[in-house]
């Protein structure tokens, strides 16, 4: 990392502009409605001594882009208090370059008058005037999805000045926009333009975790925080997958616990706890919502320490800020992790995955169900796509454990292909079997070596449900 990076940071530390968050109450809620555990405001740099600082670092960046400038153009509104000091600074490290940014209204009076048609930029700009052929380096303090970038690009065109190679900002927050789109790489394709920022969230995390600079806590949030809402480049230096490993064991038959009272519930575990091959409990909102998570959890903790996995049919459908909350009840109530069919979208996925993980709790994604008429192609209304692209997002979130319909293998073989395509190696969790027509061992052979059947009534309805799991796991 360039020593300015560095300094950099230790700056906006220092002046309080970098606030990195162990308590998420205290978190901040971005213009993205993201909430967000660390948060960096440019905007608090308004005086003489901050700004100057500020603008030697701005300076760094763009001389150590090898770009050459003839003139900087402040964006407005924020880059045009930015334009004037960042020239200074770049004349005091040997650089002298000029400065400018438009006008709200057109200039008629003045050097404005008389004016030929390559002269107008005159009127529509305060500073030095670009020529046709100037290198013209823009200027801003963020970049979220370039709104302003894009018509201040279009604006220098429209006057004839296409020699548009960079865009400096400071802070990079390296995350994709609410659809997904990676927005600082789209802009750098549509307009030719490389986009260059003192920092970004990556280097953020580093020099906080090389520099002890942070509680653990904090840096960890922030660690999951890029890892679920982070461009890719983001994710791979961070290190993509978090390899969550709900189940002690590679193979295992989970009991879906979809009973009606809370001692049938008990018994079941009871007398399934010692199956080697048991590998946890899936409670449903049957017990859940009937008898309450931390009882049900108690009942559990009386006979083993298998963990125990909520499935809220089908929780994730919700909007993104709910996700906060639910997680903290899913923490507060025991759980040890929770599944997700994220059918609300994809910032929806995002946010609950981050705050499931904010709270420590293990994670289980799905997109595809076991019932007819579920998917397009099966006569269903979710687009075989937009399922893939759940599990695909979930992926790139670090999440590496997946629900997949255990009676449709060809189905487990598309989800497997699309998490491997996103770099993770996944663990499969399949229901669909005895009542839904699949095959423990069909399933478990499409899916691979890390493979966890879910199996309800064929255990919960059976005579003696020790021998009913000991069968089952058998067929591992």
């Amino acid at each position: 990392m360039e020593e300015y990076k560095a300094k950099f940071i230790d700056f906006l530390l220092k002046t309080g502009a970098l606030k990195v968050f162990e308590n998420p109450s205290d978190d901040r809620t971005l213009k993205s409605k993201r909430i967000s555990p660390w948060f960096v405001n440019i905007g608090d740099f308004n005086d003489g001594e901050s700004s100057n600082t500020l603008a030697g670092f701005y300076a760094d960046a763009v001389i150590s882009s090898g770009i050459e400038a003839n003139v900087l153009y402040g964006i407005p509104d924020k880059g045009v208090g930015l334009a004037a000091p960042i020239a200074m600074a770049m004349a005091a490290k040997g650089h002298n370059v000029g400065w400018f940014f438009s006008r709200k209204d057109e200039k008629t009076h003045g050097e404005a008058t008389n004016l030929g048609p390559e002269d107008r930029i005159k009127k529509l700009t305060v500073g030095r005037a670009p020529k046709v052929n100037d290198s013209i380096v823009q200027l801003d303090d963020v970049f979220t999805a370039g709104d302003a970038k894009y018509e201040a690009n279009a604006f220098m065109k429209s006057l004839g000045r296409t020699n548009l190679p960079l865009l400096a900002i400071a802070v990079d927050r390296q995350e994709v926009a609410i659809d997904s789109r990676e927005a600082i790489a789209e802009y750098q394709e549509k307009t030719g333009t490389k986009v260059v920022s003192i920092v970004n969230a990556v280097d953020v995390y580093n020099v906080l975790k090389e520099g002890n600079l942070a509680p653990q806590k904090a840096l960890e949030r922030l660690a999951n925080y890029i890892r679920v809402y982070g461009t890719k480049d983001a994710r791979v230096a961070m290190g993509i997958g978090l390899e969550q490993k709900v189940i002690g064991r590679d193979r295992s038959v989970i009991p879906a616990c979809d009973v009606e009272t809370l001692e049938q519930f008990e018994e079941l575990v009871k007398q399934t706890a010692d199956v080697d091959g048991i590998g946890g409990y899936k409670i449903g909102f049957e017990l859940g919502l009937g008898f309450g998570l931390p009882a049900v959890v108690a009942a559990v903790r009386k006979h083993t320490d298998k963990p125990i996995i909520y499935d809220h049919q089908k929780a994730g459908t919700d909007i993104p800020d709910t996700g906060k909350n639910y997680a903290k009840l899913m923490k507060r109530s025991g759980v040890d992790t929770v599944i997700f069919f994220p059918q609300a979208g994809p910032e929806t996925e995002r946010a609950w995955i981050y705050h499931a993980l904010d709270n420590g709790l293990n994670v289980i994604v799905g997109g595809r169900m076991t019932h007819p008429a579920y998917a397009v192609s099966e006569g269903g209304f979710i687009t075989d796509e937009g399922a893939l692209d759940m599990y695909r997002i979930a992926a790139r979130a670090g999440v590496n454990n997946f629900v997949v319909p255990g009676n449709k293998p060809d189905v487990i073989e598309q989800i497997r292909e699309a998490v491997e395509a996103e770099g993770v190696s996944p663990i499969f969790y399949a229901p669909g079997f005895i009542a839904q027509g699949g095959k423990i061992e069909s399933a478990a052979k499409v899916a691979g070596d890390r493979f966890h059947g879910i199996v309800g009534r064929g255990i919960y309805q059976a005579k003696n449900m020790h021998a009913a799991a000991i069968e089952h796991t058998s067929q591992l």
